[in-house]
């Protein structure tokens, strides 16, 4: 559980009791690569911490899958609108590699939010870090010329790209897969 340690207390310096308390109701699991942690259109009833491996998030627009978000060791994953509001997901996750994951119900995160202030202050730095962090990438998205874009995932990912397909590093930079090559290739 050292990953997800490290991430919980990097965002916010919880107490030794606070850390116990969310241990205490999570569960370890293993699931293998291509696994659907989120369904679309499905309430989800868990939170996921990564120990080891990658996650992406993605949308499907008219049939197509768009990469939103890739999430690694020590990241949480979660169907926004099942936790805070107990409403289907939006969007989808799955497993690119073969992962090892701590889950938690979302009721057990809800309930820790009200009786823990270092759970519910971690929660609210984790919720304020990710709105900024998406926010960045959809700016980004608008300003910047797609080597801009694959510079910015370089030095944000690091060494993600030589863990995912490319095709999904491609959808979530909003460029074609012919152009995220020739990014690669110097041209």
């Amino acid at each position: 559980m050292k990953h997800v340690i490290e991430s919980i207390r990097a965002c916010y310096p919880i107490s030794d009791e606070a850390l116990h308390a969310m241990q205490d109701k999570m569960e370890q699991c293993e699931c293998p690569k291509y696994t659907r942690l989120i369904c679309r259109g499905v309430t989800d009833r868990y939170v996921y911490f990564i120990e080891e491996g990658v996650v992406r998030t993605f949308f499907h627009p008219q049939g197509n899958d768009t990469t939103t978000w890739f999430s690694r060791e020590g990241d949480i994953i979660f169907g926004m609108r099942s936790l805070y509001y107990g409403l289907p997901s939006e969007e989808s996750a799955e497993t690119l590699t073969d992962c090892k994951l701590y889950r938690m119900t979302t009721q057990s995160l809800n309930a820790l939010y009200t009786t823990n202030i270092d759970i519910a202050n971690w929660g609210r730095c984790i919720h304020q870090d990710v709105h900024c962090r998406l926010s960045r990438f959809f700016v980004e998205r608008l300003q910047q010329s797609p080597k801009e874009r694959y510079e910015n995932f370089m030095k944000h990912f690091p060494g993600l790209i030589n863990r995912v397909k490319l095709k999904y590093v491609a959808e979530f930079l909003g460029i074609s897969i012919y152009t995220l090559s020739r990014i690669r290739a110097g041209k």
